[in-house]
């Protein structure tokens, strides 16, 4: 019989706050390239995008030391670090979208603000990796 990996009992609570941060963060990253006008159809405003993920951010922050644990510390810092940094280009991609509506632009503007949160995905593997057969 196979058995399947479990996250160790001293690492579940912790493991579980991480994933519905994570949850979180995604869908809110989501939401916002959502907005990026490609397509035929008419997107939501960026703006409203950003508003979305910066509220999803300033939320899950304070919320951070449920998963900080040692197995995990340098990723815990990592995505603090992303999410201060996707926070500080909002402003200035509210602004870029504002002034254009050329997509290429937009993608540019957007992306300062999404790509610091791809380090989400490497603490999840690294979650991931502390797994044990039950």
């Amino acid at each position: 019989m196979l058995r399947r990996k479990q996250m160790p009992a001293h690492l579940a609570a912790p493991w579980a706050a991480f994933t519905a941060q994570a949850t979180r963060v995604e869908d809110a990253r989501r939401a916002l390239l959502g907005c990026l006008p490609v397509g035929r159809v008419d997107p939501a405003p960026i703006p409203l995008g950003l508003d979305l993920l910066r509220d999803e951010l300033l939320a899950v922050l304070p919320e951070l030391d449920a998963w900080l644990v040692p197995q995990v510390e340098s990723q815990w810092l990592a995505c603090r670090t992303a999410m201060t940094e996707s926070l500080d280009h909002i402003e200035a991609t509210r602004e870029t979208a504002s002034r254009t509506d050329e997509l290429e632009i937009l993608l540019g503007a957007v992306a300062e603000v999404v790509e610091p949160l791809d380090v989400w995905q490497d603490a999840e593997l690294r979650w991931r990796s502390l797994r044990r057969r039950g």
